[in-house]
């Protein structure tokens, strides 16, 4: 009886914030004060798997790199609640109310130069293949810069349309697609460690061959959802 009791009471202890947690999601995402339009998108965005994933504590200093409009801006924020740093790049959150937060800074430099502190996470979602895109960017650089500004326990989050298997970057600009295995190979070999991955955003049903743009296929893209950390040293 005494043995079955210390069971319990580990598996609750060890349970216990992971719950914690999972209010807290489900606190964000059904706060009155998200707007309409967010959670009408979140059918297709799977946004409790990808803030668990994500695992965003208090205090932590999070990147969202190349945030557009701010719709994971926005759930970073309310998952700190003004506590730690956010950091919004390219950032375009001129129509969102986030007045009430005082912790958001609007990064403008794509190669993050502008990034002044050691940060927890740094997420990017359905942006690399614009990444690969851009004529002269300098890719292995800002990978490097992404690994020197990450904590050594921090994460690098990415979420992007998927290609068909073989076709690497060639999709980037016609289909705005790239591989899933090109990624996952250039960021292991720029110093990282897949340390978990989801299939949240997985949809086998879709064939590669569709623009990501086009209304059959909006928010029904097959996505892969990377979690890497730092290699670790020798």
């Amino acid at each position: 009886m005494k043995t079955t009791t210390l069971l319990l009471s580990s598996l609750l202890i060890l349970t216990a914030p992971l719950m914690t947690h999972a209010n807290a999601i489900n606190k964000v995402l059904n706060a009155s004060e998200r707007p309409q339009q967010d959670k009408l998108r979140d059918a297709a965005r799977k946004p409790a798997d990808i803030l668990t994933l994500v695992d965003i504590q208090p205090n932590m200093s999070v990147v969202d790199f190349i945030a557009g409009r701010g719709y994971y801006t926005s759930l970073f924020a309310r998952m700190l609640n003004n506590s730690g740093n956010l950091y919004s790049v390219k950032g375009k959150l001129e129509k969102r109310d986030l007045s009430k937060f005082n912790n958001i800074s609007v990064l403008k430099e794509l190669d993050l130069s502008d990034l002044n502190e050691p940060v927890d996470r740094i997420f990017t979602a359905l942006n690399y293949h614009d990444i690969i895109n851009k004529k002269g960017f300098d890719r292995q650089k800002l990978l490097k810069t992404i690994h020197s500004k990450l904590n050594d326990n921090g994460y690098f989050i990415v979420i992007d349309h998927n290609a068909a298997p073989g076709t690497g970057i060639s999709q980037t600009k016609k289909l705005h697609r790239v591989e899933n295995t090109f990624v996952l190979n250039e960021i292991i070999n720029a110093g990282f460690i897949l340390d978990r991955s989801s299939t949240a955003l997985a949809n086998p049903s879709d064939h590669f061959t569709t623009d990501v743009w086009q209304e059959s296929t909006k928010g029904k893209t097959d996505r892969f959802v990377y979690r890497f950390k730092k290699a670790n040293k020798r």
